[in-house]
């Protein structure tokens, strides 16, 4: 009995130290080829740019096209938006201003019927997923918190938007809303989840 214990014990043994030497050999694959390759690396020519010098007094322009930001933080879109450019006797910032504020009005529109009839729903939704139920003031003060700063979402979507005369506010409308819509829903799910336990 002690004699067959033994030998199944010196089996394992055996089994464990062919599986170690296994990893070993893997390992030592494994480094040897990332030494070939930190060599491969080391020999590759390096790509060194020199100072670079620019001649203004060679520069031509032909016509000028397109957005100019002079002297202007392009992280600062309202400051962007305060510079007035004429082109070919047209002012594009004031179209653009008005292809913008139109579509904010109409998102802005469509966000208030949101929220004074779907919302409702989309906070059932959301309860029933974290098995709480809420009265209607919790609710009502859900939605009411959310519409503080719908306004400020509407403008943050429709300042990332690349807009032209040639656009379909329509489609540019349905891209601003459903990213509003899903700010929303993460904003509902968020306040559920971190509801106090005895506010149900």
């Amino acid at each position: 009995m002690y004699y067959n214990e033994t030998m199944k014990y010196l089996q394992q043994l055996h089994q464990y130290v062919q599986h170690q030497d296994e990893k070993i050999k893997q390992l030592t694959t494994f480094i040897q080829e990332l030494r070939s390759e930190i060599e491969r690396l080391k020999t590759q020519p390096v790509t060194n740019i020199e100072k670079i010098e620019y001649k203004f007094d060679q520069l031509k322009v032909e016509q000028l096209d397109g957005t100019l930001n002079i002297g202007l933080n392009p992280t600062d879109p309202e400051q962007i938006d305060n510079f007035d450019v004429q082109q070919k006797g047209m002012n594009v910032n004031g179209i653009h201003q008005q292809l913008r504020q139109q579509l904010f009005t109409q998102c802005s529109q469509d966000m208030k019927h949101f929220l004074n009839n779907e919302c409702v729903q989309m906070i059932h939704q959301a309860e029933k997923q974290h098995g709480i139920s809420l009265d209607d003031p919790h609710r009502k003060h859900i939605i009411e918190d959310i519409r503080k700063q719908i306004d400020s979402r509407i403008q943050y979507y429709i300042n990332g938007q690349v807009l032209t005369e040639q656009d379909s506010l329509l489609e540019k409308k349905q891209e601003v809303m459903l990213k509003v819509q899903h700010d929303v829903e993460k904003s509902i799910m968020h306040f559920l989840t971190h509801l106090p336990k005895n506010s149900n």
